[in-house]
């Protein structure tokens, strides 16, 4: 039993973060959800362009500064809104993914939906994921079924000090201070049968970058799940996690560019459902996407690019307890934004 690992068990697009931007995705998609507060010299900006009409200034790429992290608006003028909202559709194509037991290469499909947004009090974002793997990663009952499927949902709530108390909370180069609780769910039809259910509760720490975001946050995470190979439900222990998630525009000639991901890394848990002691695990996954719809007159709408997902000890599973604890996978990524 020890060849075959724990697998298919899901940790966080997502720091934005939101991740953030989250977004957020798989097991895996980190989608911290960034406060909104703005900072002093943006708010001090915003009362002189009240007293002054002006153009608002741009930078050198011609872009004007971020006032909310969200694709849609990141290029507009001002202090960020208290309630906004970027709800989008995305796909990811990947052949080069892994998973624990499985000795192929496994080609996914993956459909995915998001919706990150700020109010009153905070943030949010929340994700989920459809993936279709090819019959490397066959369901259960073997290859002649088909490939496997799996949907996996991730959301994530911060509260934000700057929001809730009414003023900047920010100190050189923190932006904001928050807290975020969030939850995992996935469910996978292949002989494992899949069952993850995961809470993350921690801190977040919102820095001042000059455009875009960037949240970390550090906590703990619980994580249950069920083994189908060997019938049994699996409770792990509490183990600490840190996560964070960015969303960088910028410009490169006339093409505007967004640079958006996650990064995660969760403790050992205690014993998974083979007895086996699992070990540190690290994902991340960073994607570059061109904004397509601006050469059409609509910007911030259709994006597309490119995009890499590496993750260390899947799912806890040391790399010399299994073959495919390891997944290094470039990916073609689009997204439709509302």
């Amino acid at each position: 039993m020890q060849n075959i690992s724990v697998a298919l068990r899901n940790p966080l697009l997502g720091a934005a973060l939101f991740c953030c931007l989250s977004q957020f995705s798989h097991a895996e998609e980190i989608i911290t959800a960034p406060s909104d507060s703005a900072p002093p010299q943006v708010q001090q900006t915003q009362q002189q362009n009240q007293k002054t009409p002006q153009t608002p200034p741009t930078l050198k790429n011609g872009a004007a500064p971020l006032s909310a992290p969200d694709l849609k608006s990141a290029e507009q003028f001002g202090a960020p809104p208290v309630s906004w909202n970027d709800t989008f559709v995305g796909y990811r194509y990947g052949s080069d993914f892994h998973y624990p037991g499985v000795p192929d290469k496994v080609a996914q499909n993956i459909g995915y939906l998001s919706t990150i947004g700020g109010f009153k009090y905070g943030s949010y974002a929340f994700n989920v994921d459809y993936l279709v793997s090819n019959s490397a990663n066959p369901e259960a009952g073997g290859p002649s079924n088909g490939g496997a499927q799996e949907i996996y949902s991730i959301g994530r709530v911060e509260l934000s000090a700057g929001k809730i108390l009414g003023r900047y909370m920010g100190y050189g180069f923190i932006r904001d201070f928050g807290l975020t609780g969030g939850y995992e769910f996935g469910v996978k039809n292949d002989a494992y049968g899949e069952r993850a259910r995961m809470l993350v509760f921690g801190p977040t720490i919102e820095f001042a970058v000059p455009r875009g975001f960037w949240n970390v946050t550090a906590g703990v995470r619980t994580e249950s799940n069920h083994n189908g190979i060997t019938g049994v439900d699996v409770h792990f222990n509490p183990a600490w996690h840190v996560e964070s998630s960015w969303l960088v525009p910028f410009q490169v000639g006339p093409l505007p560019l967004v640079f958006k991901g996650f990064a995660s890394m969760t403790g050992p848990k205690g014993r998974d459902g083979f007895g086996v002691e699992t070990t540190t695990e690290f994902l991340a996954r960073g994607s570059l996407l061109a904004d397509l719809g601006s050469f059409a007159g609509h910007p911030r709408v259709v994006y597309a690019g490119v995009g890499y997902e590496y993750w260390h000890h899947m799912y806890g599973s040391p790399t010399n307890e299994t073959v495919g604890t390891i997944t290094s996978a470039p990916m073609f990524v689009a997204e439709v934004h509302f």
